[in-house]
């Protein structure tokens, strides 16, 4: 993939369901901050995939 077609995957991603997510929301109110951006990062399928496409980033060279 290019690099812009996987930025405006992250992007489309983020917007679509991160950010009315009432389980991370749940849990950053009930545990706090840290407690729910671990949960995302760990065991949120959704962020799963924006790590992979994160890494994906790091294969291209800056322009």
């Amino acid at each position: 993939m290019e690099r812009r077609v996987v930025t405006e995957e992250i992007e489309w991603t983020l917007n679509t369901f991160c950010r009315d997510c009432f389980v991370r929301d749940a849990f950053k109110k009930d545990y706090g901050k840290n407690y729910a951006q671990s949960f995302c990062n760990r065991d949120c399928s959704i962020g799963q995939r924006l790590q992979a496409l994160g890494e994906s980033l790091l294969h291209y060279k800056k322009v």
